[in-house]
């Protein structure tokens, strides 16, 4: 901060906050028991109970030797994803999972609410991810954060910035929280439209199983020792954070190989006439890539249809069927299925769908191609303004902790 606002104080933040960092101990999660509360639990500025996991007693009392959590605490995410907070307040016990510490006051220096406030601003993030470390995965140790400086007003003045920015935040987390319902609903309509569509092509289809009509190729991690770059060479390699939500590939992200680490990995290529899907971490994302890219290494988290030369498949049409509900509900991404780790390729194999002749698929792209664009620009128009109220947010943050408010 350039200039504190009158009244107010730097504190080192381990001199306000008693720190318990809980990496380091995977507990092993039942079916019921205590509550886990994990990072993918803390979302900003608010704590969302699902998914619940859970762990025993015996596993509770071990995982809590470094400290008890407190209603009042402010939890932190450490990594992936960095930088999310929110205020413990349940009414019964839980257990803290990795990549999360826990913020106890010390000295009654501060309240939650406005502690909470000061980590979401857009100076303590900024400064945060200038100081976090790791490459593909960005992190902060505990021993750096504790040595953040913390900007505080006195408490009566806390309590008054408090009061004005939930006031403010009130109706736009209320527009976030009705966007964010309208974006779920415009992309579950898609896959109900294209579920309508597909239905009604049975009639003048033949039912295949996805195993009759492709070949199913894994893709290859690179060697032991070896690494991708971002200069640009011959030897692009597609990674799944490389997958667009329209199906295909950001060119932008896209990282590259040496000849040399190419050689090693070169029959796990994948071309335009494939279709790709990612079958760990973020599974089940479909799309072709573009032809600038023909050839490229294929990461061991995606799989590739390489479709058989003796039938006419148009590989977009397949990749229209793999965004409808059908699709989803035969691979098992239409459950709720918690950390579900990969996509059983022979799952994938015994998927079924309708394939007419060549000339109705080539018809009915052009009609998918269509609905897509409109489901895209409606979907573009919500993410704007989306952004909007977000960016919003962060503008009113910042005038408070520039004492405007």
């Amino acid at each position: 901060m350039d200039k504190l606002p009158k009244g107010w104080k730097l504190y080192q933040f381990d001199e306000i906050a008693n720190f318990i960092d809980y990496r380091g101990y995977t507990p092993t999660k039942i079916d019921s028991g205590v509550q886990l509360i994990t990072a993918k639990n803390v979302r900003v500025g608010f704590l969302n109970i699902e998914p619940r996991e859970f762990i025993s007693e015996d596993e509770y009392k071990v995982r809590m030797t470094r400290g008890f959590p407190h209603n009042g605490d402010v939890l932190f995410t450490t990594e992936a994803p960095l930088g999310y907070a929110a205020i413990l307040d349940l009414n019964y016990k839980v257990a803290i999972g990795q990549r999360l510490i826990t913020l106890h006051a010390k000295n009654n220096n501060y309240t939650s609410k406005f502690l909470l406030y000061s980590l979401l601003s857009t100076q303590f993030q900024k400064e945060l991810f200038e100081k976090a470390t790791g490459t593909t995965v960005k992190g902060i140790k505990s021993s750096i954060l504790k040595k953040f400086q913390i900007p505080l007003p006195n408490i009566q003045e806390q309590t008054r910035i408090v009061a004005k920015l939930e006031a403010l935040f009130t109706r736009i987390d209320k527009s976030i929280i009705l966007l964010e319902e309208n974006i779920k609903h415009t992309k579950g309509l898609m896959a109900s439209v294209l579920e309508q569509m597909f239905e009604k092509l049975k009639s003048e289809s033949t039912i295949y199983k996805i195993k009759e009509i492709a070949e199913i190729k894994g893709g290859k991690r690179l060697p032991k020792g070896e690494s991708i770059q971002d200069e640009k060479t011959d030897y692009p390699y597609i990674r799944v954070t490389d997958f667009t939500n329209d199906g295909t590939i950001d060119v932008n992200s896209v990282k590259y190989m040496t000849q040399s680490v190419h050689e090693q990995i070169k029959r796990y290529i994948i071309t335009s006439k494939d279709l790709y899907i990612s079958i760990a971490g973020t599974i089940g994302k479909t799309g072709i890539i573009p032809k600038e890219l023909e050839n490229a290494n294929l990461t061991e988290n995606a799989a590739r249809l390489v479709f058989k030369s003796n039938l006419k498949i148009n590989n977009r049409f397949v990749y229209y069927f793999t965004l409808s509900d059908n699709f989803k509900d035969q691979v098992g991404l239409a459950t709720k299925i918690v950390a579900q780790p990969k996509l059983a390729l022979t799952r994938l194999a015994e998927v079924e769908l309708p394939i007419p002749s060549i000339e109705i698929q080539n018809k009915e792209v052009m009609v998918f191609d269509e609905l897509s664009r409109k489901f895209q620009e409606i979907n573009s128009e919500q993410l704007s303004k989306l952004a909007y109220l977000k960016a919003l947010k962060s503008s009113i943050l910042d005038r408070a902790f520039k004492g405007e408010l």
